[in-house]
């Protein structure tokens, strides 16, 4: 994650790990980049999430390290948003990869398609941006993988794990022991309880609970309210 001591990506790609019970692993191979680096920053989706992610960004201090947006609907959308232009499709970016190294959040709601396109544009040379709010908690004793966004209020436990590209919402609570695979969307207020394992592209509802030790399998969705107790799936 990026912290105010520096940045932390994962360099590796974003495969499909090895599993376990059919829970995905999440991918949380850290560096440090200092802070005084030179760092272009894009976010790809400038809809609900890509505005999300940029007030995350403002909210954290890294304004004047963004670019702007790339979306491929940006032919009818606004020149601007919160005054960072839109740049383009996500073919510009990806030319723009070839000569110059630039971080990214990929910012889109659907997991699956963030992981595709966050695979697409890693082979290319991009590097991920983990946003986090300062008004989240994420323990040192956690991992958060690059490209990830932890909204205002969020909170991460110690020795929990947080895999690439997920997004946890404000309110919403990764419980200590909790593995959280690749592209989860944790939505405001649900929880991830002690020791819990959600997998990869999973959707978690709002206000949703998963108990102590359950298991939530790769590319469930967990409605709003609901819950999942140990031994569920």
């Amino acid at each position: 994650m990026y912290v105010r001591r520096g940045y932390r990506g994962e360099e590796g790609a974003i495969t499909e790990p090895e599993t376990t019970a059919g829970i995905t692993e999440p991918q949380v191979q850290v560096q440090e980049v200092a802070l005084d680096e030179d760092i272009r920053l894009a976010i790809v989706g400038a809809g609900g999430y890509g505005r999300l992610a940029l007030d995350v960004l403002i909210a954290s201090g890294f304004e004047s390290w963004v670019i702007g947006f790339y979306d491929d609907a940006h032919a009818v959308l606004p020149d601007k948003v919160r005054g960072f232009p839109v740049l383009g499709d996500v073919a510009m970016l990806k030319s723009m990869l070839s000569v110059e190294a630039v971080h990214v959040v990929v910012a889109i709601t659907d997991n699956a398609v963030r992981l595709r396109l966050a695979n697409s544009i890693r082979a290319l040379g991009a590097r991920f941006f983990t946003a986090v709010h300062p008004a989240s908690y994420a323990s040192a004793e956690s991992v958060v993988g690059d490209g990830s966004v932890l909204a205002a209020g969020s909170v991460v436990h110690p020795d929990a794990a947080v895999g690439s590209h997920c997004y946890v919402g404000p309110g919403a609570i990764v419980d200590r022991d909790a593995v959280v695979g690749a592209g989860v969307w944790v939505s405001a207020g649900a929880v991830v309880g002690p020791g819990a394992r959600v997998g990869a592209r999973a959707v978690l509802g709002q206000n949703a609970s998963v108990g102590r030790r359950a298991v939530v399998g790769e590319n469930a969705e967990l409605a709003a309210l609901s819950s999942v107790e140990e031994g569920g799936s």
